[in-house]
């Protein structure tokens, strides 16, 4: 069972290294990237993903200010530890998180043109497509009512 938790100075380093495939870096940004756009938009809010002791991956939700809606804006799951579950149990997880701790009609997510593997997991989930693009990625909600 995955757990989130914050990132700290211990675990820091390992964040920084996890990795997506070669075919998946166009899709995701890495977390760097995403840490350093957590300390500008100071909404978003960055969790490591844990089995047990081992950091899988790395998801990043907030609260947008421009559309009152919580968003998830990244998964990453690092290449040595896909296709075993973690996405899935991941979005499952922070869904349910952003529900008990704020009661939002719907969540909302995006993915890049081409991100099948991103667009399947969503779908499967109960994710809808919302026929939104925002800065060329499709939208997809999950309404909770």
């Amino acid at each position: 069972m995955i757990e989130f938790k914050e990132i700290t100075r211990e675990n820091f380093d390992d964040c920084l290294f996890l990795e997506v495939t070669e075919e998946q870096e166009d899709f995701v940004a890495s977390t760097m990237f995403s840490l350093a756009e957590s300390k500008v938009f100071t909404e978003n809010i960055p969790l490591v993903i844990y089995d047990g002791d081992l950091m899988v991956g790395f998801v990043m939700y907030a609260l947008d200010p421009e559309d009152n809606h919580y968003w998830i804006h990244r998964l990453l799951i690092d290449k040595k530890y896909q296709q075993k579950g973690y996405g899935t149990q991941a979005m499952t997880k922070i869904v349910k998180l952003i529900q008990e701790l704020h009661q939002p009609s719907k969540v909302l997510t995006s993915f890049e043109p081409g991100n099948t593997v991103a667009e399947k997991l969503y779908l499967l989930l109960g994710f809808k497509h919302t026929g939104r693009l925002v800065d060329d990625e499709a939208v997809l909600e999950y309404c909770f009512n």
